[in-house]
């Protein structure tokens, strides 16, 4: 393993490559922060430089945090895993009256309720901004029955933070505060904006045209609304990786005492769930909060967080007691964690990060899988042109097309493609075509964890 000025030296390096303003990465090795690295600046205005204990927003790692405060109620007899919802939210509601009526705490915890789960609505500041969000939901479709699949839904999230308020009679980031910061020693780490001040705290950095570079974002946080699902939650990576201890000691603190059950801890690593072949990232299926990989044979679990310009990184390695942290402030940050996954962290777990295949020799007819693809977010148009199958994306919300042009799909298997376009980020990306009708067309595609329905 490089030693920290080797490691400071390839973070700098890394990051000038990929466009990166700022970053913070962090190794934990038998329960012990045994590298530290940053490089960069936390905003491109100021040229504060990223220091040790600076805070940047972990985005949807929040999700197995938020996991691992509703296991505490669980552990307490507080809230039943297999419970439905409105048993704590009894005024929870969504399109289908049977979906508000049954679906779980498991099923939202793994992401496997159905709901589409993407609404992006402001609900203002203050301690009713989760409870003014589930007001919103009244209208929220299913994308397909409870149980039967996986797609990513960050609602389901916030209305876990909503249980946590109700139960714990307490807002959200106080939640956070006395039952996953304090215990954990996070002396570096906020769930409420107000205290962003007191920190070395990074941006996100947005493009600032095609060919200017990046600039520091006008609008610092997503929804409040989405603080459980990982819109607000900040820290350091040092501090992230204090979570990484508590899972991979199975929920035991530093001193012996028990923060979660080691029954509860082990549930979340729990598959619930089995994802397509060349998910994104390798990731096999998902626990109770935590996505769950395979290196080489060597399991792995973590989250991954994207916030306005901010991304954050957590892998966790249990049969190596190694955990690793990477926070980011913008640019490519998916090609800088490429980077860290090859000449870093595969060298110190002695396994390689999964790769998607290479594209058949010969790719199948691709008529069946023409048509449009939506849900809640995105439009996505699949089309033949010229012997090639190309895709294109329009933002449901502000109806700007998601790529500059259509990009061409090739693919891996009979039902897998990736985009085949000359972006390194996005050409990475799989899509997942399943549920076939009668004439053998795909109902579904899916991408990015998100589920799409054919309409068309």
């Amino acid at each position: 393993m490089l030693n920290e000025k080797g490691l400071a030296a390839f973070l700098r390096k890394s990051i000038r490559r990929h466009d990166v303003p700022g970053a913070s990465f962090a190794v934990l090795r038998n329960d012990r922060i045994v590298r530290r690295a940053q490089a960069g600046v936390v905003n491109l205005d100021s040229k504060i430089p990223v220091t040790d204990n600076a805070v940047f927003q972990i985005g949807s790692i929040t999700k197995p945090l938020t996991a691992t405060l509703v296991m505490q109620l669980v552990d307490e007899g507080l809230v039943g895993l297999d419970a439905p919802l409105v048993e704590y939210l009894p005024d929870f509601r969504v399109a289908r009256l049977d979906v508000s009526q049954t679906v779980t705490i498991r099923e939202l915890l793994c992401h496997t309720s159905g709901i589409d789960g993407d609404l992006f609505v402001d609900t203002g500041r203050g301690d009713e901004s989760i409870r003014r969000f589930m007001d919103r939901c009244t209208m929220v479709p299913s994308l397909f029955e409870r149980g039967a699949m996986m797609s990513y839904c960050n609602l389901g999230f916030a209305a876990l933070g909503r249980v946590l308020e109700v139960v714990r009679n307490k807002p959200f980031d106080q939640v956070m505060v006395d039952h996953l910061f304090k215990p954990l020693g996070m002396k570096h780490a906020f769930a409420s904006p107000e205290h962003a001040i007191r920190f070395n705290c990074a941006i996100g950095h947005v493009p600032r045209s095609p060919t200017r570079g990046w600039q520091a974002s006008t609008r610092p946080y997503l929804s409040f609304g989405q603080a459980a699902a990982g819109s607000v939650p900040s820290m350091s990576a040092n501090d992230l990786l204090q979570v990484a201890r508590l899972h991979l000691n199975a929920g035991r603190l530093g001193s012996g005492s028990r923060m979660l059950t080691s029954r509860s801890a082990r549930a979340m690593q729990r598959r619930q769930i089995k994802l397509p072949r060349h998910a994104p990232h390798g990731v096999t299926g998902w626990g109770l909060g935590w996505f769950l990989m395979n290196w080489n044979g060597q399991r792995v679990y973590g989250h991954d967080g994207g916030t306005i310009g901010q991304f954050a990184y957590l892998r966790i390695f249990p049969e190596k007691g190694i955990a690793v942290a990477l926070l980011t402030n913008g640019g490519r940050a998916g090609l800088l964690f490429d980077d860290v996954c090859n000449e870093v962290i595969s060298p110190l777990v002695l396994a390689d990060p999964p790769v998607l295949p290479a594209p058949l020799a010969d790719q199948p007819d691709y008529r069946r899988f023409e048509g449009r693809y939506e849900n809640m977010g995105s439009i996505v148009d699949i089309k033949c042109k010229k012997d090639r199958l190309m895709l294109s994306s329009t933002d449901r919300d502000t109806g700007q097309p998601g790529y500059k042009r259509a990009l061409p799909l090739v693919f891996l298997d009979s039902g897998t493609a990736r985009l085949d376009g000359g972006n390194a980020e996005l050409d990475k990306i799989g899509w997942y075509f399943t549920n076939e009708d009668e004439s053998g067309r795909p109902r579904y595609v899916q991408s990015g964890f998100r589920q799409l329905k054919r309409s068309v």
